[in-house]
């Protein structure tokens, strides 16, 4: 069966941590443009479409064959969360008739996600068509051995004398990346989406799954980038 997907780029300006790091020059080219052509070679999608607040950037954007939703006050917020995003650009399409199987989003800043992991993912979603596929990485130390700072700045363990054990004898333990995500639609026919119940993951090396945030996370990528 042929799966008809939607892929939406969320591009919202007001970023705090890097001033208009959607749009910001990554290696010469907005780091945007890493998200697009990935997407676009990839050729699992129907339809891509960037969503943002931004029209400084529509001439730029028109010289991808992409559509560009422009979003509402009401969306463009620091509390706005990515379902409602998706909602809302879903409902768009469905109004005019555009049906869509599956709808995905991809975080303008992951340059380092290759078309493979999506085509991957794509592959295992197809297979488990009644969950939600997140990319994932395995953290570096047992989640065990971990550490949360009380008022007084001292040191608590999470689990008490688990320094004791072995990281090899303890359960590996992954965390989402935050570069991509891909929903099949008719979990958008519910009011409230219980995502934790139907995560499934597809492991992305370290070295490639950062999802940009800060001024850090911006170079490490550029050092990493091939």
């Amino acid at each position: 069966m042929q799966i008809k997907r939607l892929l939406v780029i969320p591009a919202r300006s007001g970023s705090k941590r890097i001033k208009n790091k959607n749009f910001k020059k990554f290696k010469g080219k907005p780091i945007i443009s890493y998200s697009i052509l990935t997407a676009i070679k990839s050729k699992i999608f129907d339809t891509i479409v960037v969503s943002t607040d931004n029209k400084r950037y529509l001439n730029y954007l028109k010289n991808y064959n992409i559509d560009i939703s422009f979003r509402s006050k009401k969306l463009s917020n620091d509390s706005t969360t990515i379902e409602s995003v998706l909602r809302s650009i879903l409902s768009e399409y469905e109004k005019y008739g555009n049906k869509f199987d599956e709808i995905w989003s991809l975080t303008p800043c992951s340059p380092l996600i290759k078309k493979e992991d999506l085509i991957k993912a794509s592959v295992l979603l197809k297979k488990n068509n009644k969950k939600i596929i997140l990319p994932v990485s395995e953290f570096p130390v047992p989640l065990e051995w971990g550490f949360r700072f009380n008022k007084q700045k001292k040191l608590i363990p999470l689990k008490k004398n688990f320094y004791k054990v072995r990281s090899q004898d303890l359960p590996k333990s992954y965390y989402d990346t935050g570069n991509f995500v891909g929903i099949p639609v008719y979990h958008f026919n519910k009011k409230n989406i219980d995502f934790d119940k139907y995560y499934i993951g597809i492991e992305i090396p370290k070295h490639r799954s950062i999802d940009i945030d800060d001024l850090d996370d911006w170079k490490l990528a550029e050092k990493l980038y091939t």
